[in-house]
């Protein structure tokens, strides 16, 4: 094998493994998180996480314009390592500290908006979140960029453990939303610990200078935008829900979208924890860049397509089971969420390969058209369908964001559209074959959340088991070769890269080819 055919296999090997070893860790995160949130239904009410979820909806935005804009550039980067983390350390922390203030000074209008003084003292008390997560983004970078995963197998789950024992400890005892915020702060301090702990590696103060910081905020501009407007758009149902609503109806939202995140979350933190890396290694290379990209979407669309559509028919009986009945209103929304996880997972993967070919512009204008699209459609619904309408408001952003994308493509990376949609044709054409199934199973002979949780749970699972067999038929009649491609997959995962250039990471190069004193590859 050539040179050139070593580079390639060795970079495929790495992206797949580490997709299982990214999602594997992942996998054991969200179980973590399963569990407390499963136990946390019956600690606190709809009404207090309602509150919690209002109160802290400032953190999740904060910390996206502290620090993902570093974190994309930093990846991205191929010279000057160490001198653009040392930059980005003091730039990300100092912007951790501006938003926390901020976000302390902002407290009494969220409280004042959502109408609750509760809300408004969570919204203070959740300021130094800001901070904390913002000290974790170059550490992460480094992580990613080396295709290191002891962040998704070590980091993740142990701070999602701390969150767990923390929270479900102190809402036990009747702290009730504040409990909540007693984990939310656990959460992240072993986030930070554990990052820094793991990276190897310190920031040097007297690399710090104004021209990287100028190249960073460069690249990183696009990607800042493109990233503060989608986690904007995903705190617009918090916005709609609580403000035409009330915090009961906000809670009952968060775990609707706790059902249908946690599959979508396992499926791209698996996937773009690599992808991006390792398109951006290829991205100049337009022969190996579009089948790369095309390759992940068809696999990423067998994955998503399944996922998202079977909770149409078995996310209300699923929310009532796991859950309890006072949290039925969420298996509703849960319905009407569906289409987040196949149509979120096509433009997100198709962002990324913006990213990579370092037009992120592209990005922001996918994600602007799709948070406004479903936003609109929120306020529209929502005063005659309630919380339902929200739901479909969030379907209708993610579908919008994936139409949006999938046009750009053809432009920006010369993807005609044709060739896109017959990349994930089958898996949605046999999705729709498994809900068609489906429904009249559960609606019309089982009935699984009326037959008491274990019965419930052995009838759901084998519903689910059902839909897994009638959508791979259909997948095997629809595209007999997957099968074949799958295996070649797995043979090229489990080959080792060869030894010398072509089998060392970039990173490795890099270092080598700028001396001692580097990033450690």
């Amino acid at each position: 094998m050539s040179d050139g055919g070593r580079r390639r296999g060795g970079l495929t090997g790495t992206v797949i493994r580490g997709v299982s070893l990214a999602g594997g860790g992942f996998l054991l995160g969200r179980a973590i998180t399963l569990v407390t949130f499963v136990v946390l239904a019956r600690l606190v009410t709809p009404e207090e996480l309602g509150q919690y979820t209002s109160g802290s909806v400032l953190v999740a935005f904060g910390v996206m314009l502290a620090g993902s804009g570093m974190l994309a550039a930093l990846i991205h980067r191929e010279d000057r390592l160490d001198e653009a983390a040392s930059t980005a350390t003091v730039a990300t922390v100092g912007a951790g500290v501006v938003l926390a203030l901020i976000g302390l000074a902002s407290a009494p209008l969220i409280g004042t908006f959502f109408g609750s003084a509760t809300v408004g003292e969570v919204a203070a008390a959740s300021a130094g979140i800001l901070l904390l997560q913002s000290a974790r983004t170059v550490p992460n970078a480094i992580l990613q960029r080396r295709f290191s995963f002891m962040r998704r197998l070590i980091v993740e789950p142990v701070a999602m453990l701390a969150f767990g024992v923390a929270s479900i400890v102190a809402t036990s005892q009747g702290l009730g939303v504040w409990g909540l915020v007693i984990g939310m702060y656990a959460q992240a301090a072993a986030d930070v610990l554990l990052s820094w702990g793991l990276v190897r590696w310190r920031p040097r103060l007297r690399q710090v200078s104004f021209g990287m910081w100028r190249e960073l905020v460069g690249y990183g501009r696009h990607v800042l935008a493109g990233s503060t407007i989608r986690r904007f758009g995903d705190q617009v149902p918090v916005l709609v829900s609580g403000g035409m609503l009330n915090q009961s109806s906000v809670g009952q939202l968060q775990y609707a979208n706790r059902i249908v995140t946690t599959p979508y979350s396992l499926l791209v933190a698996g996937i773009a924890y690599v992808i991006f890396p390792a398109f951006a290694r290829i991205a100049r290379d337009r022969s190996r860049f579009r089948p790369a990209l095309l390759q992940t979407l068809r696999w990423s669309s067998v994955v998503a397509m399944p996922m998202g559509l079977i909770l149409a028919p078995l996310g209300e009986p699923l929310a009532i089971i796991a859950f309890g009945e006072r949290w039925s209103l969420a298996g509703e929304v849960t319905a009407a969420i569906c289409l987040y996880i196949p149509a979120q997972a096509i433009a997100a993967e198709i962002g990324e390969g913006f990213k990579a070919a370092g037009i992120p512009a592209k990005r922001t204008r996918v994600n602007a058209i799709a948070v406004a699209a479903g936003g609109l459609t929120m306020l529209a619904l929502t005063p005659a369908l309630g919380l339902f309408g929200v739901g479909i408001g969030i379907s209708v952003d993610a579908v919008a964001g994936a139409t949006v994308a999938i046009a750009l493509a053809r432009g920006a990376m010369e993807i005609p559209v044709r060739t896109v949609l017959a990349a994930v044709a089958p898996a949605a054409a046999a999705a729709l074959l498994m809900i068609a199934v489906l429904f009249p199973v559960e609606n019309l002979l089982v009935h699984a959340a009326d037959r008491g949780t274990a019965l419930g749970l052995v009838l759901l699972a084998a519903e689910g088991l059902l839909g897994v067999a009638i959508y791979l038929l259909g997948l095997r009649i629809l595209a007999p070769g997957l099968g074949t491609q799958l295996r070649d997959l797995l043979r090229e995962a489990r080959r080792r890269p060869g030894r010398g250039a072509a089998g060392r990471g970039a990173d490795e190069e890099l270092v080598e080819e700028e001396g001692e004193g580097q990033l450690p590859g």
